[in-house]
């Protein structure tokens, strides 16, 4: 091993650059010791804020006898009081879930799913009931409201994306961070996890065998798709119907965007246009950026985008009989 290897944070703290340098730590060897330089003080975006904790603290995980060391960590005041220091294990700032959070931001907090069980049990309903009352709490504190359009919204995004970690990802938490410009007419909400990916999740299902990351997450976005067989059938209302991320990803692209990583792809989406970025992360991460001044009536929306949908999926040739030839499909294809 080569003595001490300074580790250089990136400057700009965007999606892509965030993800890359996921990246870029992966490919570091052992040392006898790092040394993480944080810089000077910057701008820490909800989303690149708890992505990067993300890699952090599985880089930690990584080589758990060697040594850490941090400077500059001082200088990002915001971040400690978000807990993002504390995400990945250095002992600065508040913890997850410490600091209250007001009506514009939501700092890092972990949602466990063995807290939402229990939650359940105890009040005789089924786990997606609680899940839907946590995502419907965060947006009442974006909001500062009990109802109305941005707050279905955000409820129902949040809920989805929760759901799809806890139904197949195999993760006992994800980590979420979130914050409201109401000038703006802007809202971006992170959540990251750190259980088995896309590719695998999907995997469950037989009729979802992908040999890449980047095929499975093309075809995560599809309508339909699930690693659960029995998606879309039986009755119980929080049955997964493979529409999450199809609905999820059509909300935000709305005039906003949205970003998802996992494994070695990552795939950036605004309005019809797509981006492919590099990716190395075990896990998956997923921003939604909505802009709250083109949200119009929930309900109308998402049964607009399931017919856009249904519609889609009969376009695609083999998307009814092989996900796997309709995601090859989809990886050239401008997305609905």
């Amino acid at each position: 091993m080569a003595g001490t290897k300074v580790v250089l944070l990136p400057h700009r703290l965007t999606p892509a650059w965030v993800s890359r340098f996921g990246c870029e730590l992966h490919e570091l060897g052992p040392a006898d010791e790092f040394e993480f330089d944080f810089g000077l003080q910057r701008w820490f975006p909800p989303f690149s804020m708890v992505l990067l904790a993300m890699h952090l603290r599985r880089f930690r995980e990584r080589y758990p006898d060697t040594a850490f060391y941090a400077k500059n960590f001082d200088n990002h005041s915001y971040a400690a009081h978000m807990g993002f220091f504390k995400t990945f294990g250095l002992d600065h700032g508040n913890a997850p879930g410490e600091a209250s959070g007001s009506s514009t931001h939501i700092p890092i907090q972990s949602i466990k799913r063995s807290e939402l069980a229990e939650q359940a049990s105890k009040a005789y309903v089924e786990i997606g009931y609680t899940i839907e009352d946590r995502a419907a709490s965060l947006a009442s504190l974006l909001t500062q409201t009990d109802s109305g359009v941005l707050h279905d919204t955000l409820t129902y995004s949040i809920r989805e994306i929760i759901r799809n970690v806890f139904e197949h990802s195999k993760a006992g938490e994800v980590f979420l961070c979130a914050q409201h410009w109401p000038s703006r007419h802007e809202v971006e909400v992170g959540i990251v996890d750190a259980g088995i990916g896309i590719r695998a999740g999907l995997g469950e299902n037989p009729n979802f065998q992908f040999d890449t990351d980047r095929e499975s997450l093309h075809a995560a976005l599809m309508p339909g798709v699930s690693g659960n067989i029995w998606a879309g059938k039986g009755s119980d209302p929080w049955m997964n119907t493979g529409y999450g991320l199809y609905m999820t990803n059509r909300i935000c692209r709305a005039g906003g965007c949205f970003f998802i990583c996992s494994g070695s792809a990552g795939l950036w989406l605004e309005g019809k246009r797509k981006l492919d970025v590099p990716s190395n992360l075990q896990g998956t991460a997923v921003r939604l950026f909505l802009d709250t001044s083109q949200l119009t009536d929930l309900k109308d929306r998402l049964a607009g985008f399931h017919k856009d949908g249904v519609r889609a999926a009969k376009e695609i040739s083999g998307a009814n009989t092989s996900y796997a030839s309709a995601a090859s499909q989809m990886l050239t294809r401008d997305f609905q």
